[in-house]
């Protein structure tokens, strides 16, 4: 006698629904498909398993008995199934999008999940560039800047963090001992810029619309990097938020002067596919970036 494992589940999941229509939906069979399985199940026992009713299925002494061991097939199956999810989220890197502007939470979160027993993949880009790989799923998350428009219903948003945005000028720039200022004193400047289209910069150059400043010159200059050695070798001012340029603060070369304006806050965001409850990858990865902020521990 030979048992059919599908069968043993099959007929676990009838039991517990106590009715073949819903067992079928929970199975994404046919509701012919669970009866054939029932009925040579039954064939092959050689004894009736189960009775028909009018308000389902009830078990026979033969099916309760059978039960016991459909039950341990259908968990040890279960079970098979999570461990080999498992086995292949760890048999390639997690895909982390990471915005320019978040690149310096790059080794911090690298380096959380490889104590966590995982290699992350870190892809930098534009936010919108990133949440277009998202959706192709050629990335599992996404670390942003939160665009100012709406996600569409395909992602969910998770909070991360936030920063204001400040005028970020040279060690011993004019506007330094301000603390405060509003753009309009800001006027002459020089700007630079880091990478065109960049949320951050979307929202830096609405600051200055509503604030009716338009610099006379403006320097593109392609990367954060570059911004950063501008602002050290005190070549112009930026609006950027300051995480960008903490170790030139922290040293001294950089001084942040907030704005006095409205909706200078840029929120962060991890993004990932709605479903991600139902994808491992992404359930991971949402979080080791989101546990990555806190500290090590002892």
């Amino acid at each position: 006698m030979r048992l059919d494992p599908d069968y043993l589940v099959t007929f676990s999941v009838v039991a517990e629904y106590g009715n073949i229509s819903r067992a079928a939906e929970a199975l994404r069979l046919s509701q012919p498909a669970v009866s054939g399985q029932l009925k040579t199940l039954q064939d092959v026992v050689g004894e009736r398993l189960y009775t028909r009713t009018a308000y389902g299925v009830t078990l026979t002494d033969a099916g309760h008995d059978l039960l016991r061991y459909a039950r341990v097939i259908a968990t040890t199956l279960s079970g098979a199934a999570e461990y080999l999810a498992t086995r292949q989220v760890h048999s390639r890197p997690l895909r982390l999008g990471l915005s320019w502007t978040l690149s310096t939470y790059a080794v911090q979160v690298a380096s959380y999940a490889h104590r966590e027993g995982h290699q992350v993949r870190i892809i930098s880009g534009h936010s919108a560039s990133l949440i277009e790989a998202l959706a192709l799923d050629q990335l599992d998350a996404a670390l942003i800047v939160h665009p100012r428009t709406s996600l569409p219903p395909a992602f969910s948003v998770h909070p991360f963090s936030s920063e204001e945005l400040c005028l970020l000028v040279p060690a011993g720039h004019e506007l330094e001992q301000r603390g405060s200022t509003p753009l309009l004193a800001a006027a002459q400047e020089v700007f630079v810029w880091p990478m065109v289209g960049s949320t951050v910069v979307r929202h830096a150059e609405q600051l200055l619309n509503d604030a009716t400043v338009m610099p006379d010159l403006q320097f593109e200059l392609g990367s954060l990097t570059a911004v950063r050695e501008a602002l050290v070798r005190g070549i112009g001012v930026t609006i950027l938020p300051p995480g960008v340029a903490r170790p030139e603060i922290d040293a001294g070369q950089v001084t942040p002067v907030l704005i006095e304006a409205l909706n200078v806050t840029v929120s962060y965001v991890v993004v990932t596919p709605s479903d991600v409850i139902g994808r491992a990858e992404s359930r991971r990865l949402l979080d080791l970036v989101l546990h990555s902020k806190r500290p090590p521990r002892e």
